[in-house]
């Protein structure tokens, strides 16, 4: 939960550089390309020993730019990309935390949520958003949860029980950004907008597995899909990720797969239930490339298909493969097909390919 660094220095300074070269070849709104981009600053602290041994700091400023390939391009409703925001520049990260060795940690002040909660593991390799948080929750409140690159103000909290097991909760602002002005980071608490509460059990059952399930509940109000009001939107999410195969000598090398289930109040959120899967394996040509294929659907409830005239949902398949070229060079084709885009019938089924480039610098 709270990274360590070792070195001579406890301060780390880092940057990443995330684009992806998209094209819609098939289906969806448009037959067109677009080139996304992401780039993150980041600056860590975490000493080793001395007075502030067990605190730790972290900042992070992101840039966006192009933007909008599912809306204009593909028409899907869970986003090929997980870089596909509103272009601009915003603070997505900025806390400050306290481990307690063998017991847990906590940390308060702007974070993303999707770094504590219903982290990825194994699915982390692919591009589709939905692989990153499902669409059950990233859909979730007025603005969605506490996310890149609308992130806001909360608290967490971790409790380790034993030697596997991991007990979270965490609070976090109602409506972060600012859902009026998309490009700019915006925090505002108010009575008004609530709270999320986010709660999560997780067992490590064996290295490289693990079991978790999850819930959250917001405290404010929202009108439902039919026009009326209702007290609180809620949902749960649970998932395995393991290794099925491993190769000797390489803890890094082979088989992984995972499951994950979420759902979510259908008066309230278009998506009822979301179902996603796959496998990778790592170490085909070299020692860390990763291929992969994996399976996102999302269904929507009854009230959702009635008041927005959509279909029973969406499906996104994706097949994807990441080579490593340098220390700071990695390069990942990726083709998706995605199943009744939007879950609109009147779109044809989309047919995406691309690529993408990432830059790292520590």
């Amino acid at each position: 939960m709270l990274p360590a660094y070792a070195g001579e220095s406890a301060i780390q300074l880092g940057a990443t550089n995330t684009s992806d070269l998209f094209a819609n070849i098939g289906g969806g709104l448009a037959r067109r390309a677009r080139l996304l981009d992401s780039a993150d600053v980041t600056a860590s602290y975490a000493p080793d020993d001395g007075p502030l041994d067990g605190w730790s700091a972290f900042a992070a400023i992101q840039f966006n730019a192009g933007g909008d390939f599912s809306g204009t391009m593909v028409g899907d409703l869970q986003g090929v990309s997980s870089i596909d925001q509103v272009p601009g520049i915003r603070v997505v990260g900025a806390w400050v935390g306290r481990s307690f060795e063998g017991v847990g940690a906590i940390k308060a002040g702007i974070i993303d949520l999707n770094t504590e909660f219903d982290v990825p593991q194994t699915g982390a390799l692919f591009l589709n958003s939905s692989q990153g948080i499902g669409i059950d929750f990233a859909q979730s409140g007025v603005n969605g949860p506490s996310t890149t690159p609308d992130t806001g103000i909360g608290i967490v909290g971790n409790w380790l029980a034993g030697s596997h097991w991991e007990l979270k909760a965490g609070l976090f602002e109602g409506t972060p950004g600012d859902p009026g002005h998309p490009s700019r980071t915006s925090i505002t608490l108010s009575g008004s907008e609530g709270v999320l509460a986010v709660a999560e059990i997780a067992n490590r059952f064996a290295p490289h597995s693990t079991v978790r399930a999850g819930g959250w509940i917001y405290s404010a109000g929202f009108e439902t899909l039919d026009g009326h009001e209702s007290h609180g939107n809620a949902g749960a999410y649970a998932s395995i990720d393991a290794r099925l195969i491993g190769v000797e000598g390489n803890d890094e090398q082979g088989l992984s797969a995972w499951v994950r289930l979420g759902a979510a109040n259908a008066r309230i959120n278009p998506v009822r239930l979301y179902f996603g899967a796959g496998a990778v394996y790592t170490g085909i040509f070299g020692d860390l490339d990763r291929a992969g294929l994996a399976v996102a659907a999302a269904r929507l409830g009854d009230h959702g298909r009635a008041a927005l005239g959509l279909s029973s949902g969406e499906t996104d398949i994706e097949a994807t493969y990441s080579a490593v070229i340098t220390d700071w060079l990695s390069v990942q084709p990726d083709v998706q097909y995605v199943v009744s885009p939007g879950a609109d019938p009147s779109l044809e089924n989309a047919f995406v390919i691309g690529t993408r480039f990432t830059l790292i610098w520590n």
